[in-house]
């Protein structure tokens, strides 16, 4: 009897794998086409991306940060699993323990991957902006990077002369949860431009290892899995502006960093709100200035008075932000501080995956975004 049971339960595993495994295949058909990829966010991503958040939208935790530490578990007992095996292989009892638990890991495994194909991985591989393969600029004079130097400035210093400042110097910022609100509104504000912005913007959440993510350089990030937006809790009030806008272009399908950045500073710019205006701006021109001055030195024209500048009054504003943020995180314990084998443990798995996520996106990457927005300006 129990030998038939257990042929049954093979036969079952067996049949699952296969399954999941003929579904991989078929959803990975279309991320062989960028335009197919294309067509499937245009019009599959959305709704589903919809219906998902809603729900775990109403969660007051962030969802798919707590099932990525059941993942890192099931991970850590695999290996453990594989190193006792060395030691406990003549028990028969632990070899059926070990069997029926990769069973069930594979399962888990190829569902991970099964899922991540449709909420990530095929919007992941769709064109730039979901334009196709559109020929467009890619080469600009001195002069049309300098003009758009001076936009942004011009923009950021007038966002600045509506922002208060008080007699003592400081300034008043809002609350983390209207900050994540103005930012999807101002994402939305531009769906007509790109109709993949509309839709519903869930709450973004503060991460429970946001110790951690300080440490690594890292914001937020989006869970595919859960539609999740998610930030770091240690940022400061107008940087959180432009990080959830980004993180809501990434979860509305845009998961290229140039495009997820270009989209978050291009709504906050077009803000009605001076602070997420005047951080919009103030994106694009760090951006811009670099290839700024590099254009004006190639054209022998490098001057320190020809760039526009941002005004003392926007520096004095960013300034006050950002001490914010050393506020919050000087608030709380950081027990990571008397471990420094785990924060070079952790130092060095950051690099390595910035190193990893920028030879995969190399012009997609962060920095990408200067030439979507001379793309986008100097049409």
């Amino acid at each position: 009897m129990k030998k038939k049971t257990e042929k049954k339960h093979h036969s079952a595993h067996r049949k699952t794998v296969r399954l999941l495994l003929a579904l991989i295949f078929v959803l990975l058909l279309p991320a062989l086409s960028p335009a197919l990829c294309d067509k499937y966010t245009d019009s599959f991503y959305g709704p589903m991306c919809d219906v998902i958040s809603h729900l775990t939208g109403q969660l007051p935790f962030a969802l798919g940060e707590i099932l990525m530490y059941i993942g890192a578990a099931l991970l850590v007992i695999a290996v453990l699993m594989l190193l006792l095996f060395v030691f406990l292989h003549r028990k028969a009892a632990f070899r059926s323990f070990v069997k029926k638990y990769f069973s069930f890991f594979t399962v888990i495994l190829l569902l991970v991957i099964l899922v991540y194909l449709p909420t990530w991985f095929i919007p992941f591989r769709g064109t730039v902006l979901g334009r196709g393969n559109a020929e467009l600029r890619t080469d600009y004079s001195c002069e049309e990077i300098s003009a758009l130097l001076k936009l942004f400035a011009d923009g950021a210093n007038a966002a600045a002369e509506e922002i208060y400042i008080a007699d003592n110097g400081s300034v008043e910022f809002y609350p983390s949860d209207k900050i994540s609100r103005l930012a999807a509104e101002a994402m939305s504000s531009i769906s007509d431009e790109f109709p993949r912005l509309q839709g519903y913007y869930p709450p973004v959440k503060e991460a429970i290892c946001s110790d951690i993510l300080e440490r690594m350089w890292i914001g937020g990030y989006n869970y595919p899995y859960t539609m999740e937006p998610t930030h770091n809790r240690y940022i400061s009030p107008l940087y959180q502006a432009s990080l959830d806008a980004h993180e809501y272009a990434h979860h509305k399908g845009y998961y290229k960093e140039n495009e997820a950045n270009f989209l978050s500073e291009l709504a906050l710019s077009k803000s009605s709100d001076p602070y997420l205006r005047l951080e919009g701006y103030c994106e694009m021109y760090d951006y811009m200035l670099g290839p700024c001055v590099e254009s004006l030195k190639a054209a022998g024209k490098y001057l320190p008075d020809v760039i526009p500048r941002l005004s003392d009054r926007v520096y004095h504003i960013r300034e006050a932000s950002d001490y914010i943020e050393q506020e919050l995180y000087e608030a709380d314990e950081h027990a990571l501080d008397d471990m420094p084998a785990v924060n070079e443990l952790i130092q060095e798995t950051a690099d390595t995956g910035w190193n990893i996520q920028g030879n995969i996106l190399k012009e997609n990457s962060y920095d990408g975004v200067v030439l979507l927005l001379l793309q986008y300006y100097c049409r």
